[in-house]
């Protein structure tokens, strides 16, 4: 019997047993299969309880609150004044980027080029977005200001162009009248002119205008780094020192010598006077016709044939606004041979010259080996040109000569007032100009440029 007895508690035993298996697997059961979860009820019971609650609560009040109060209030403040600040013409101060080759001036050209719906409505914003400036290797050229010896800002293009052209009373003169407009295209005219032009149409017109400046730009460089100091003083007292002790005792040893290249560099003194052009002088039909007029002069004297100045008004594209410098410098290299003698004509800026420079660029470009007309391009004002009766405005001319004893330079002037008023005097033909003169004509014009 306790055998039995043990044997029956052992049963029994085994079968409590058996009973809280089930127990624990369906407690397994129940427990969540995610590992997060699974960890959640039994590392952080303790922890989250004290910090997790503080953490959300101090930060997320603390920031959301202060930034949405701040968000608001600067956002509506700031954002409103931003428009009205920025200026087309701060872009234009930067220094454009420099152009290798034709191609990427093209570009620049083109992807600079205003949209119709991006001009801006005023003259002087305008100006900016117009008269857009480039790099040309090493030379700087704007539009319609020529080749420049630094690139102004956007501030002082449009001061030139909505300045008021100089009249007596910004001269100083008393007793001069106001007269007509004799014909050169104004800053502002030019400025409207391309303005209002199809953004197909403007773009032709400023590639064709960098063209002529991509091609002249060698001339460009020679005209900035012409020193006028050893030049222009030294062409009247040289001429008979400097051929005779040269050629008789040093031509042998010089052979060998680095000096042979210094040679072209004096191969002739440049004469002290010259002109050009004898008997080719012309006088405008009309009062705005200067352009026309200046340019059958140049091409006359050039092919002997005298085409009229209406068909040159046609190709010039000249108008009652004037006709455009640009223009002139084109036809000039198109239809004429000038350029083949003196190079490619360009637009160049003088405002960084003095009138000792502008003299001798005269004698360069007009007594060398190949001598070629200057169009000059001056305010038509009494008190530089004295055979005048009336101030006038912008103006075209033909430069034909100079004498450096005298420090004048030769013209064609080719406006007769008389012609446009009774009270007028004769005032065409050949002059005889002060070179300083000459000089601040060519500055008191807002372009500051001349065509060579």
């Amino acid at each position: 019997m306790p055998t039995a007895t043990r044997g029956a508690v052992a049963l029994i035993l085994l079968g409590a047993l058996l009973a809280q298996a089930p127990l624990a697997g369906t407690a397994a059961a129940y427990e969540p299969r995610d590992p997060s979860a699974r960890s959640a009820p039994v590392v952080p019971p303790p922890a989250p309880t004290s910090e997790p609650i503080r953490e959300p609560i101090s930060e997320p009040i603390s920031e959301p609150i202060s930034e949405p109060t701040t968000v608001p209030t600067a956002v509506p403040t700031s954002t409103p004044s931003v428009p009205p600040g920025p200026d087309p013409t701060a872009a234009d101060d930067k220094w454009p980027p420099v152009a290798r080759s034709w191609s990427e001036l093209a570009q620049q050209v083109e992807q600079t080029s205003p949209n119709d719906q991006v001009l801006r409505a005023t003259t002087a914003e305008q100006s900016t977005q117009v008269m857009r400036c480039f790099k040309l290797d090493e030379e700087n050229y704007c539009l319609g200001l020529g080749f420049v010896d630094q690139i102004p800002t956007g501030a002082q293009i449009s001061a030139a162009v909505t300045a008021p052209a100089p009249d007596s009373s910004a001269t100083g003169e008393t007793g001069v009248e106001q007269d007509i407009a004799t014909g050169d295209q104004s800053p502002v005219a030019f400025v409207a002119e391309r303005a209002a032009m199809p953004k197909g149409l403007r773009v032709a017109a400023e590639l064709e205008e960098m063209q002529t400046a991509w091609d002249g730009r060698a001339k460009a460089r020679s005209l900035r780094l012409f020193d006028s100091a050893s030049t222009a003083p030294a062409t009247p007292g040289m001429p008979t020192p400097t051929p005779t002790p040269t050629p008789t005792t040093t031509p042998q040893p010089t052979r060998s010598t680095p000096s042979s290249p210094t040679t072209p560099t004096t191969p002739k003194p440049l004469p002290s006077s010259a002109y050009i052009m004898k008997g080719f002088q012309v006088s405008q039909d009309k009062g705005y016709w200067c352009g026309p007029a200046t340019f059958q002069s140049i091409d006359w004297a050039d092919d002997k044939q005298k085409d009229t100045q209406a068909s040159w008004a046609k190709d010039l594209g000249s108008s009652d606004s004037g006709t455009g410098i640009s223009s002139m410098v084109k036809q000039t290299n198109l239809k004429t041979k000038w350029d083949l003698a003196a190079g490619t004509y360009i637009v160049q800026n003088v405002s960084h010259w003095n009138s000792q420079k502008f003299l001798a660029i005269h004698q360069k470009h007009l007594g060398d080996a190949a001598p070629a007309p200057v169009i000059e391009h001056v305010q038509l004002l009494k008190r530089y040109f004295p055979y005048l009766a009336f101030n006038h405005s912008g103006h075209y001319q033909v430069g034909r000569g100079y004498d450096m004893k005298n420090g004048t330079i030769g013209i064609f002037e080719v406006f007769n007032e008389r012609r446009f008023n009774s009270r007028g005097n004769t005032t065409d033909g050949p002059k005889n100009i002060p070179a300083s003169a000459m000089f601040n004509a060519t500055l008191a014009n807002a372009f500051e440029n001349i065509g060579l």
